[in-house]
């Protein structure tokens, strides 16, 4: 069997690991390019398709991975973007995020800073409102 992250042919456990969708990103290009470029490999696949069965659908591993058991809340993505969270479990969601690279959690997190941009602008430009019109009080102060 050969490495599903090395340049040698794609195997039939590579192609059983692009379908349980277990590979990582820069495996998953390289067979999905294969894939592109070569009939031959599409027939392998719909083979490989054809003939799981129910083989592993049951499995712990299986149940985990499709439970998404590992995964943070979206309320501990949001906590680990504003630095609330426990030093270990933050140490942990970085882990799951940027070394497992669930693409699940990666998604989820890019969705909430993408939320948390624009309201921390809104925020910015509502303060700097209320300093603008709250000037005069502050120069009378002054006098």
């Amino acid at each position: 069997m050969s490495d599903p992250g090395s340049d040698h042919a794609i195997d039939v456990e590579t192609l059983r690991a692009y379908l349980a969708d277990e590979l990582p990103a820069g495996t998953l290009a390289r067979v999905e390019k294969a894939l592109r470029d070569s009939a031959e490999l599409r027939a392998q696949l719909e083979d490989v398709r054809q003939n799981r069965g129910e083989a592993g659908l049951h499995s712990l591993g299986a149940i985990w991975r499709r439970s998404r058991l590992t995964c943070p809340s979206r309320q501990q993505l949001g906590s680990l973007l504003l630095d609330a969270l426990d030093p270990d479990l933050a140490a942990y969601l970085r882990f799951h995020i940027e070394v497992v690279e669930c693409p699940y959690c990666q998604a989820n997190l890019a969705d909430l800073k993408g939320k948390a941009e624009p309201a921390s602008n809104h925020a910015r430009t509502r303060q700097h409102r209320i300093l603008q019109s709250s000037r005069h009080l502050l120069d009378e102060g002054k006098k």
